[in-house]
């Protein structure tokens, strides 16, 4: 479903974590699905309903006429999915054409530039989390996405890490030992960038 330019973006309401949630009159982007995904999660975990039930009642939340419309047309057949099926019938009637392929593009364009490696690789993987949790087949694994942080990281910290025998064996170790030679590699820059302007300073004064 395209996404209308005048059209305010749906909210995900919740008063209590046990009872049952709400989606507002509004259209859906993909973070706002996921917003969606992950209170309905929480309400399975936290309500006393049981799994084979709990669609019936969050589909009941939706109060776009749109989404109503397509959940009342097939009310029993939705009613008979689990939650995470039913996430993932809703996102291919709800979110625009091919979003998934866009949420790629951008995860594969992507780079360090300027940014702190750890707050860049955190867009990445809540991205690619986007597309793990609506079960998407353009869902990166996670020995593709440390090729990407690789290939588009910052030059100096690509060039820094190949310097660099690291000791990891798994992704989040992998992360954790960049992050650390990110943040060794700003320290190195701004203790550079003083001693320059020191010296600047040094002779503006002579």
């Amino acid at each position: 479903m395209p996404l209308a330019n005048n059209r305010p973006l749906a909210e995900v309401k919740v008063s209590k974590l046990k009872d049952c949630l709400m989606l507002t009159l509004g259209q859906l982007d993909v973070k706002k699905f996921q917003e969606w995904s992950n209170a309905c999660h929480r309400y399975l975990k936290h309500s006393e309903k049981k799994p084979e039930e709990i669609v019936r009642f969050v589909a009941d939340g939706m109060l776009e006429p749109c989404f109503m419309k397509w959940y009342h047309a097939n009310q029993t057949c939705i009613n008979a999915l689990s939650l995470d099926k039913y996430l993932t019938e809703f996102a291919k009637y709800a979110l625009p054409c091919k979003w998934e392929h866009g949420i790629r593009n951008t995860l594969l364009s992507s780079k360090q530039g300027n940014k702190p490696f750890a707050d860049w690789q955190i867009e990445l993987e809540n991205l690619n989390a986007l597309l793990a949790n609506t079960k998407s087949m353009c869902c990166l694994s996670d020995a593709s996405v440390q090729a990407q942080l690789k290939a588009n990281m910052n030059p100096d910290l690509r060039a820094k890490l190949n310097n660099t025998i690291l000791i990891a064996t798994t992704f989040p170790d992998w992360i954790r030992e960049v992050t650390e030679l990110d943040e060794d590699l700003c320290k190195e820059n701004a203790c550079t960038q003083r001693l320059i302007d020191a010296n600047n300073a040094a002779r503006a004064a002579e």
